[in-house]
């Protein structure tokens, strides 16, 4: 798999049976049958190989700025709900229920690209959060000034 994924937002669906369809594009680049997922920071399911999970897993494990408490609570976030998943013929990966509750997974899900992870969310849900926070995007590009990105 390559260092970076690239980025990519798509629309996807949970199916009856809480499985979800990883685009075809994605998949050509996992190139692998099991997956790692996971609770996400903000109500979401992280998505990686497993490699990828074993470096995360151990930096959030080794984090020598964590106190005790805080290294606790990241165990119980993210390294304890993690589970392998297998990629069925269709594409789709089984996304556990503990995992969908925590992110409100209902029907309509978008799939993110980002860096070495895939995303899972709630459609409604993303929406809203980008617009809650678009006051917070506003004040980061006035902090960048007139910057010239496509020129």
């Amino acid at each position: 798999m390559a260092a970076i994924l690239g980025t990519g937002k798509f629309e996807s669906t949970l199916d009856d049976k809480g499985r979800v369809s990883i685009p075809i594009r994605l998949r050509e680049i996992f190139k692998v049958n099991e997956l790692v997922i996971t609770q996400g920071r903000q109500p979401s399911a992280w998505v990686m190989t497993p490699e990828v999970w074993e470096q995360v897993s151990g930096k959030l494990r080794n984090s020598a700025v964590l106190t005790e408490e805080e290294y606790s609570l990241i165990e119980y976030f993210h390294i304890l709900p993690a589970q392998i998943v297998e990629i069925d013929k269709s594409g789709r990966i089984p996304v556990p229920q503990a995992i969908r509750r925590y992110a409100g997974l209902n029907r309509d899900c978008l799939i993110l690209s980002a860096e070495n992870r895939l995303e899972i969310w709630d459609s409604d849900f993303h929406n809203a959060y980008l617009n809650e926070n678009r006051p917070v995007i506003q004040e980061a590009w006035r902090k960048m000034g007139s910057i010239r990105l496509f020129s």
